[in-house]
């Protein structure tokens, strides 16, 4: 354990003093830091813990030891499996490579975003006795370089390394010559996605004429501005189109007649359970008396993928759009197959929504649909499928037994799973706060606790795997770095022995003559 010295409670801030709130600031920071310093240890202790056990070919797994305990340490935490992985790997190099620096971290000296600057800035250095040589070095220095910027802190730690170990310098690389493509931003507004790209400057003007000629290729009573006829002339293009059809309405409009982009879209509507007797409209009261006008506003739609969507939106993907309806299966019993029928996976996947293994948020329309007791002791039934990614389906599928994954199902498709350490944890559907009807029950499969599966002994075969192992691949990109900074170093090397001095220019004494000095 450790003290919480100078850690004020929230509501006595009240009555300190600016300067005291500075130092319950710089107290806090403190122990925040060396919270996060055991957090991590811990996360390093399980993480080597599991993956230093004798594993077999179960390292060239596609969901290897190192996928299955990061599971873990991701539902404990709360977070993804990405960032769970980096924790655990810099757990691991604080205990591993940079104790002193991790006893600073401990003590709340340093904080965590310079913990992972440094990790980062000598993750090329490979010789033991340079690793320890740096680490001690870069222990004794921290204190000494002050408040001082992002830039000149990784300034300080380059320079530290290069004097140890000059081919593990880390190299800024230029991304800025490289081109990509990316979807989606933290700021985007419901129903939109921003795309943002890097292409070479030529395709940019092509594509820049192409779509202009688009959007103005459309008579003068389009009724869209420039900005949404570029829009989906960009659009048209990406589905292989490069014509732009008018939206006038007109008969005579020629340019009315182009092609118009098609989205492979399918529109699930919820069924209403009301009564056909009570449905809107059928009531026994005179049409004019009936009639009442609608002021709630219409409930937000839902796109796998995106999230939430508001209605007036989905004007464009309406068009061409197949439509099915959702209807609840109720206590239907199971269908005699293992593959579920078109209805009952469009039930589950609009049920589920997403990927149902804790903390992840995979569409629904990317995952697999799982049988919770494995076919056929359970049946293909929506009180025994949900949806799972590819990854957790594979991790529920082949770890099993006391390092792996349990799950139960409930009939409102509440899950509950149980990590290999006995820890539980609960999911519920993703339409439970949006399509809450979705949820009611479908039906009570097992009185008592579900029957015991036997897996099959070449279960084992079936699991997809890597062309190399992780840790091949790391040592592969440490060594490729390294060589292309040694590359560099002997390319730099020659133009700096050059001789760049100019050449010396010949004085001579000046003839001042008779004449006084001006001074």
């Amino acid at each position: 354990m450790f003290d919480i010295v100078g850690v004020p409670e929230s509501d006595l801030l009240g009555g300190f003093s600016d300067a005291e709130l500075i130092d319950a600031a710089r107290a806090s920071a403190r122990v925040e830091n060396a919270a996060c310093a055991r957090k991590l240890a811990v996360m390093a202790e399980i993480f080597t813990r599991r993956t230093g056990l004798p594993a077999g070919d179960r390292e060239s797994w596609w969901v290897d030891p190192e996928a299955s305990v990061t599971a873990e340490l991701a539902a404990a935490g709360r977070i993804t499996a990405g960032l769970a992985s980096a924790q655990a790997h810099r757990g691991v190099a604080l205990r591993d490579r940079l104790p002193k620096v991790n006893a600073l971290f401990l003590d709340g000296v340093i904080s965590e975003l310079l913990v992972r600057t440094i990790i980062w800035r000598t993750y090329l250095i490979t010789d033991p006795a340079v690793m320890a040589a740096v680490d001690a070095e870069l222990a004794a220095e921290i204190s000494t370089w002050g408040a001082q910027s992002a830039a000149k802190t990784e300034l300080a730690i380059d320079a530290l390394v290069e004097r140890h170990d000059p081919d593990g310098v880390r190299r800024r690389k230029h991304t800025a010559t490289t081109p990509c493509v990316e979807f989606g931003s933290p700021i985007d507004e419901p129903g939109f996605t921003t795309i943002w790209a890097r292409i070479y400057a030529g395709d940019a003007a092509a594509a820049e004429k192409l779509i202009d000629e688009m959007a103005h290729s459309v008579c003068p009573d389009d009724p869209r501005t420039l900005d949404d006829r570029r829009t989906q002339a960009y659009t048209a293009l990406l589905t292989g189109f490069t014509t732009l059809a008018c939206h006038c309405g007109s008969d005579t409009c020629q340019a009315a007649t182009n092609p118009r982009p098609h989205r492979d879209t399918t529109i699930y509507i919820l069924t209403d359970h009301t009564p056909d007797g009570q449905h809107r409209g059928s009531s026994a009261t005179p049409a004019e008396e009936n009639v009442q006008p609608d002021r709630k506003p219409p409930k937000p739609a839902y796109i796998f993928g995106a999230g939430l969507t508001p209605t007036p939106l989905l004007e464009g993907l309406c068009q061409d759009a197949k439509y099915r309806e959702i209807v609840h299966p109720g206590a239907s019993g199971p269908e005699p197959r293992y593959t579920p029928s078109r209805a009952l996976a469009a039930f589950v996947r609009c049920r589920d929504l997403t990927c149902r293994f804790p903390g992840c948020d995979q569409p629904a329309t990317l995952a697999d649909i799982d049988h919770t007791v494995p076919y056929p002791v359970g049946p293909t039934h929506p009180s025994n499928l949900k949806c799972l990614c590819r990854f957790h389906h594979l991790l529920k599928t082949f770890w099993i037994g006391a390092t792996g994954w349990r799950d139960r199902q409930y009939p409102d498709g509440t899950i509950v799973w149980t990590a290999p350490t006995g820890h539980t944890y609960t999911t519920y559907p993703g339409s439970r706060l949006l399509f809450p009807t979705l949820c009611q029950p479908t039906g009570t499969l097992w009185t008592g606790d579900p029957p015991e599966t036997i897996p099959s002994d070449r279960r084992d075969e079936k699991m997809p795997r890597r062309r190399n192992t992780r840790a091949h691949n790391r040592l592969r990109t440490i060594d490729a770095e390294r060589k292309h900074n040694r590359e560099q170093r002997a390319r730099e090397r020659p133009a700096r022995t050059q001789n760049t001095r100019p050449p010396p220019i010949e004085w001579h004494e000046p003839d001042y003559g008779d004449d006084p000095p001006p001074f």
